[in-house]
Parts: structure tokens; C-alpha cells; sequence
């Protein structure tokens, strides 16, 4: 390459000889090198040229200097756009100490400017308690744009919790006046697009503020139009917290800042990066960013990682050294990032933007419905998790609700052993009703909070609500039906001689809790055809309909005494079940409308 053109053809002649082949492979780099693009001339991460370069040392002779009153004592930072001095008030107004950025020196041009002029304005527009407050602004004699920022005498935010040694509730609590802050900013059209903990610093008394908004990207269009695209490949973000799409160069949104957050709080509750980055090549650290399935929060605390790169270096991460500052035992965090926290990360850190959520609002909800037991957007809506997540925050309701119920279900057994022993004491001079009526008493009572329950759990609309009590009607009849058929055909009889028809021992309070009793069942088929459509639908009320068919066999003969003849009756039985079901489901979807077009009645 040092040899010029006019040397380059006899070089060839001598060194290649008669390999026309290999000449031709170094005359095409060669041809490929003199058309090389301009970009590829600078590094792959941060700005090119000059920037950088600029980065390896401080502004000369700014130390001491003067600006608008403040004196600069001493850097305390920098980053791809300036250097962050600590200034303290000399004109002797008042003492405060202040943050004062400045352009770097050799960093002079007018992409840099432009940017820097846009962090000031930026910075102006954002009053929040959460985020560093700008105080003034100006140029340097030099034509030097810097701003002047409150000082914040600070930690990073995961070094704060580490040295304090908070547990998992008390560092999402933190972590949500972070995502109330980035909210803020995003409600003013501000995307951060640099979120890391550098720039989440926590003060000694706890408050957080956010720093830096050096690279944010207003959303609208400024007055004087766009600012000229980066050069490719040129892009002003910290690998290990950026996104898929800053990776790869792509559209930057409100989801972008969604998805550093998430390894930001990836990195706090688990002391650990969702990637690790084994190369600063650009294409590389797209590759894994865009590729690599972060481990789940509840399984990568268990695993040792060496060599971990940290702020200190190099270190040697433990399931031990990681738990010791967060929850004191290795087991004991891994159950408590098991589940919602899981999906919670898990969903912040989806490749796709649209499968993030959709805001950092709805981000900071969910941690707040984990922190009050309440289930989260992030898990799939099964009936058992809302269940969980209820007794979770209603334990000693959901302890007495139990209780209860034992109880009733004791009370039922004895009512049902109290009425054997009445019929056998009394040979059969009482009524057949007057015996049974304790059993269906109790019946009824356990069926209204049946019905209770399932209308709380199913999250029904009032509307859904009285459309299952109007669907219980085809439930009854066909309950109606079934006795009135089978004692036709003499497939049912009573054990009472005087009462061979076994509607004569059912009083109209049980065709009441059958008609409940139906209605619950009916809530629990509108979830699943919410869910599942009408094959899932089928299914269930198949299933059912199969159920309660052996129900009546085990449950009605002791507790009735009605005895049941043949193999006949049972499909007989779930066959009507089956057109009792299903036309109270039509009666329901009559008055409510179809399941998938319904709403809930609430979040939780």
C-alpha cells in the first residue's frame, strides 16, 4: 500500500511472476481500495474521525477558565458529544455548585453543533424531578456551545442498590421513578435512546435523575427541518443497552428507550446483561442483539459467568456474590423473579418493537400491579394465575373463604349421613321432601357462591352476568327433563314407597340452585369461547355434559335417594345435559352478544 501507482506495476511483475491468477486478486483489492467509502475509513461505534480522537484527551486549558460566572474545578465526565466539568458559582451571587457540558475542542463541526444546540433546547423543554435540570447555557470564546446543568452528586443506579443491598420490591420501586421520568420525556416528543445505568444516577437520599440526553431524537420535526441523517454505520449508542433497531440502523421510537429500560432492570434485578458482547464489531453486536433469546431473569441468576465485563473491569459473577445483595440466597431469588418478573423482562427485550409494550407507561404499570399482587398484562389469562395472584393479595379473605367452604361442604355431608339416618329412624313416615329439604337448603347456599365466585373470576360485564342467570333456564329444564323422562320410562325411582316419583322429593328452591349452578358453568364456557372459539367451546360443553351425567349417579343416590336403573339413563342423561348447555349458551349469546366482541369488567 506505501508504494505508489506509477511503482505498483513493476511490483507485480516481480512479485507475482506468472501467476496471472494472484495478480489479478491484488489488482482488484487494490481497484476495491482506491473506491473505498468514506465511513469505512473511521471506527464502527461512535462518531468518526476527529470525535474520537477528541476522546483521548481533555479540552487544553479549560480548567480554571470562566464561563458566565461559574469557574470549571475539574472534569467529571465525557461522552461522544462533550466533556462534563463540575463548575462551582465564582461571581459571588450565591454558592452552588453546577454540571457544565462542552463541546470537545477537536469535535467541531457542524453535525456535532447541531446536536449539541438540540441537547440544550431539549434539556430546556424537560422540568421533571427525576431528570437533571438545565440552568443556563451559552458559547465559549471559542464559539464553543455548553450548557450549565444541576449537579448531581450521585451513584449509578445498580452500584446504589448493590451497596445498600435492596431486595427486588425495593428496587422496582426505584426503578419506576426512572420509567416516570423517561415518560415525561416522551410525552414531549424525547426519546432518550442512550438509557444505561451511567445515566441513571441515584443520590444519597434516594432520588433518582436521569442525565444525558446528548443523543435524544426529537420526535416532530424542528422548525428548521431534520438534521442530516448520520453517516452509516456512525451510530451514538452504548452497545450493550441498545436496541434491535439501533443496532441495525433502523427507525428509533418510544420502544427503543421500552427496550433499554428492560436491560437496564434486567441488569439491576439480576446482576447480569441479557447479552454478552464478545466483539465491538458493528456487525456482531447486531447479530447477537438481533438474534441472541436473552436467558430468562429466574435461570441466568443460578449460572457463573467469568469474566464478566463491568464499570470495574473484569470480574467473576455467582449466584452468591448476586443474591447476597439482593435476596440473601441463591433459591430465594429465583423464585421471586420466577413468573411475572420472567415475562415482564422477557417482553421488554422482544426483538420486535410491536411485541414490546407499548409504552414505558405501561411498562412501569405492570411492575406496579407485580409489586400489589395483581396480575400482570406480560402472562397469559389463565383462571388459576388470576386465582393466585387474588389469594396473593387477599390472604386472609381467601383463608376464610376456604374455611367456609369446608365448612359447608362438612355440613352438606352431615345434612345428607343426618337424612340416611332420619329415613332409617322413621321407616318412611315422613315425607320424602320434608327429609331431603336440609340437603337442598345447603344446595342452594354453596350454589349462590359458586355463582358469586365465577362471575369475580370471570370478570363478566352485568351484561354477561344476567345473560348466564336467563341461560340457566334451558339448564334447568333440562334438568326437569331428565327426571320427568327417566321416571317415565322407570329408569329413576324414589326409595320413599309413598313418593315414587322423584320429583315429588324436590322442592322449587333446588330447581332455583340448578338454574344458578347453570349460569356459573355458562360464565366459565363464555371464557372459553373468549379464548378458544367454538371448538373450545364444544369441547368443554362435551366434557360437561359427561360430567354431570356421573354426577347425578354418585352424588343424587346417596344424597336424595333416588336410585337410578340401567347403563341407558347415563347417556340419556349427558345428551341433555348437552341440549340444556347449549341452548342456555345460545340464550346468553342472545342477550350479550358473541364472546370474542365482549369486554371485561375490569383490569384485575
Amino acid at each position: 500500500m506505501e508504494i505508489g501507482p506509477a511503482g505498483r506495476e513493476a511490483f507485480l511483475e516481480r512479485e507475482c511472476q506468472a501467476d496471472e491468477d494472484l495478480r489479478k486478486e491484488v489488482e482488484g483489492l487494490l481497484g476495491a481500495r482506491e473506491h473505498l467509502p468514506e465511513w469505512l475509513a473511521g471506527p464502527l461505534l461512535g462518531p468518526a474521525g476527529p470525535v474520537l480522537h477528541a476522546l483521548a484527551k481533555a479540552a487544553p486549558g479549560m480548567e480554571g477558565r470562566r464561563l458566565r460566572g461559574y469557574e470549571l474545578i475539574r472534569e467529571i465526565g465525557r461522552g461522544g458529544m462533550g466533556i462534563v466539568y463540575l463548575a462551582e458559582r465564582a461571581d459571588g451571587t450565591y454558592r452552588k455548585q453546577v454540571a457544565i457540558k462542552i463541546v470537545h475542542a477537536e469535535g467541531n463541526n457542524t453535525e456535532i453543533l447541531e446536536r449539541f444546540r438540540r441537547e440544550r433546547d431539549i434539556l430546556a423543554s424537560l422540568d421533571h424531578p427525576n431528570i437533571a435540570r438545565m440552568i443556563d447555557g451559552g458559547s465559549t470564546e471559542e464559539g464553543l456551545p455548553y450548557f450549565v446543568m444541576e449537579y448531581v452528586d450521585g451513584q449509578p443506579i445498580h452500584r446504589w442498590c448493590d451497596e445498600r443491598k435492596l431486595n427486588i420490591g425495593q428496587r422496582l420501586e426505584l426503578f419506576r421513578s426512572v420509567c416516570a421520568a423517561v415518560q415525561y420525556a416522551h410525552q414531549r416528543l424525547v426519546v432518550h435512546r442512550d438509557l444505561k445505568p451511567g445515566n441513571i444516577l441515584v443520590t444519597a437520599d434516594g432520588t433518582v435523575k436521569l442525565l444525558d440526553f446528548g443523543i435524544a431524537k426529537l420526535l416532530d420535526t424542528a422548525p428548521g427541518g431534520d438534521l442530516p441523517a448520520t453517516i452509516t454505520m456512525v451510530r451514538l449508542m452504548t452497545p450493550e443497552y441498545a436496541s434491535p433497531e439501533q443496532a441495525k440502523g433502523e427507525a428509533i421510537t418510544t420502544l427503543t428507550d421500552v427496550y433499554s429500560l428492560g436491560v437496564v432492570l434486567y441488569e439491576l434485578l439480576t446482576g447480569h446483561r441479557p447479552y454478552h458482547l464478545m466483539s465491538a464489531a458493528m456487525h456482531e453486536i447486531a447479530r447477537v442483539i438481533s438474534e441472541q433469546e436473552p436467558t430468562r431473569p429466574s435461570d441466568v441468576v443460578a449460572t457463573t459467568v467469568d469474566g464478566a465485563e463491568s464499570e470495574r473491569g473484569k470480574r467473576r459473577i455467582t449466584p452468591e456474590a448476586v443474591s447476597e445483595v439482593r435476596e440473601g440466597d441463591p433459591n430465594r431469588l429465583r423464585k421471586r423473579l420466577r413468573g411475572d418478573l420472567d415475562s415482564i423482562l422477557l417482553t421488554t427485550l422482544r426483538k420486535e418493537p410491536a411485541r414490546r409494550y407499548s409504552s414505558v407507561e405501561a411498562f412501569s404499570e405492570d411492575l406496579r400491579r407485580h409489586l400489589d399482587n395483581r396480575p400482570v398484562s406480560a402472562r397469559e389469562d389463565r383462571l388459576w394465575y388470576r386465582a393466585s395472584r387474588f389469594a396473593r393479595r387477599h390472604p386472609g379473605g381467601v383463608t376464610a373463604g376456604v374455611v367456609v367452604g369446608l365448612l359447608l361442604a362438612a355440613a352438606l355431608g352431615t345434612a345428607t349421613w343426618g337424612t340416611r339416618v332420619a329415613l332409617q329412624a322413621t321407616q318412611g313416615n315422613l315425607p320424602g321432601r320434608t327429609i331431603t329439604a336440609p340437603v337442598i337448603t345447603l344446595f342452594l347456599c354453596c350454589t349462590l357462591a359458586v355463582v358469586v365466585s365465577f362471575a369475580y373470576l370471570a370478570r363478566a360485564l352485568p351484561l354477561r352476568v344476567a345473560g348466564a342467570l336467563a341461560g340457566g333456564v334451558p339448564v334447568t329444564a333440562a334438568m326437569l327433563t331428565k327426571f320427568r323422562l327417566g321416571y317415565s320410562i322407570g329408569w329413576w325411582r324414589s326409595r320413599f314407597a309413598g313418593d315414587p316419583n322423584p320429583m315429588s322429593l324436590l322442592p322449587p328452591m333446588f330447581f332455583l340452585s340448578i338454574g344458578l349452578a347453570g349460569a356459573a358453568y355458562l360464565l366459565l364456557c363464555w371464557r372459553v369461547s373468549r379464548r378458544f372459539g367454538w371448538p373450545g367451546l364444544s369441547v368443554l360443553i362435551v366434557v360437561l355434559s359427561g360430567l354431570f351425567a356421573f354426577y347425578d349417579r354418585f352424588l343424587w343416590d346417596p344424597a336424595l335417594n333416588i336410585v337410578t336403573v340401567g347403563i341407558y339413563p347415563l347417556v340419556t342423561d349427558a345428551a341433555l345435559w348437552a341440549v340444556g348447555f347449549a341452548l342456555g349458551y345460545a340464550v346468553m349469546r342472545l342477550i350479550a352478544g358473541p364472546a370474542r366482541n365482549d369486554g371485561l369488567a375490569r383490569k384485575s
